[in-house]
């Protein structure tokens, strides 16, 4: 049987570059659900993929017997589920959170288990959330098994389904992982507490002053990157249940402002670069330790820091010409 792949979330951050990554590096079939199919979207995140084996469908991951259907249908043999609220909602609505964070993993798991002689791996989408405030721990680095403190219910639930991945991993014997990423920047990167310093490159780009309100140092991470991160948790050999962290650079804020000065001036826009510091914090550790991951995964990619940056940029700036991204838009 033909690998086919489920992506919940398929067309947020992660989940675009994720798809891209199945798209470019695998032939299997690739089906991409969330609960609203925008076509514009998928054209603006995938314009330059071949999509010849993708299939987007309008899914809710609170739907478990429409789960259980769509994996059965469409012969899916691994699952990723990056579908979620982010923290904003997750604080302003927590009982929808919770219904979706939570009970739509566990839907999911139920769904698979339905199936589960065709299911070879699963990849939960986790996050440092699960982690306290980088006060917390102990001075240098902080290791993959530091304890968990969620400082928020948008971690708790992150930790529980953490919890329940592994439990199922147990019940099944079915490979399954958990990835914890940081403060992801780049393409498709629009929503969450950290995203200020990906909206300062799209004002970069659209030539607008804007400031970043947090200063302190923080885990950044590449989006492609991180969908490269999953895409290879999905394709290689593993076994077991593990959680892992993913590779990042931590720098403080003014740190990443001077990697989006160097773009701006090596993409020949160095006027339009208006871009401050303020003076907030984030409550998110920093410091981790992902060497575990890079043991398992060898071949995933870790963009230098000013070249992420600098391609970051000339997306933005191409999204700028086609007019997918517009001032109206930066808030």
């Amino acid at each position: 049987m033909s690998e086919s792949y489920l992506v919940t979330g398929g067309l947020g951050c992660i989940g675009a570059e994720t798809t891209r990554w199945l798209l470019n590096n695998t032939t299997g079939k690739v089906v991409v659900c969330g609960r609203d199919v925008n076509l514009q979207r998928v054209e603006r995140v995938l314009h330059h993929v071949d999509r010849t084996n993708l299939k987007v469908l309008a899914l809710d991951i609170t739907n478990q017997p429409l789960l259980a259907n769509t994996i059965q249908e469409e012969g899916i043999s691994h699952v990723i589920h990056l579908a979620a609220l982010q923290t904003p909602d997750c604080n302003e609505h927590r009982n929808l959170g919770m219904q979706i964070n939570l009970g739509g993993t566990q839907n999911l798991l139920e769904a698979m288990k339905c199936h589960r002689s065709q299911i070879k791996r699963f990849v939960f989408a986790s996050s440092i959330a699960v982690y306290g405030p980088r006060a917390f721990y102990p001075t240098g680095g902080v290791p993959l098994d530091a304890t968990p403190h969620p400082v928020n219910v948008y971690g708790a639930w992150k930790l529980a389904g953490e919890n329940i991945t592994r439990i199922f991993s147990e019940e099944t014997g079915i490979a399954s992982i958990s990835l914890r990423p940081g403060v992801l920047f780049g393409p498709g990167r629009d929503a969450g507490l950290t995203s200020t310093p990906t909206t300062a490159l799209k004002s970069v780009a659209l030539g607008i002053p804007y400031e970043i309100p947090f200063q302190n140092n923080q885990d950044y991470l590449y989006a492609p990157d991180v969908g490269a991160a999953f895409g290879h948790a999905t394709t290689e050999p593993f076994t077991g249940y593990s959680a892992f962290t993913l590779p990042s650079h931590t720098v403080e804020t003014a740190q990443f402002v001077s990697a989006i000065t160097k773009a701006a001036e090596a993409t020949g826009i160095a006027s339009q670069c208006n871009i401050t510091v303020g003076k907030q914090t984030v409550p998110f550790i920093c410091d981790l330790a992902y060497d575990s991951f890079q043991d398992a995964f060898p071949n995933v990619p870790h963009t230098q820091l000013n070249l992420a940056v600098q391609s970051s940029l000339r997306t933005f700036q191409e999204q700028v010409k086609n007019g997918w991204l517009r001032s109206e838009m930066i808030h």
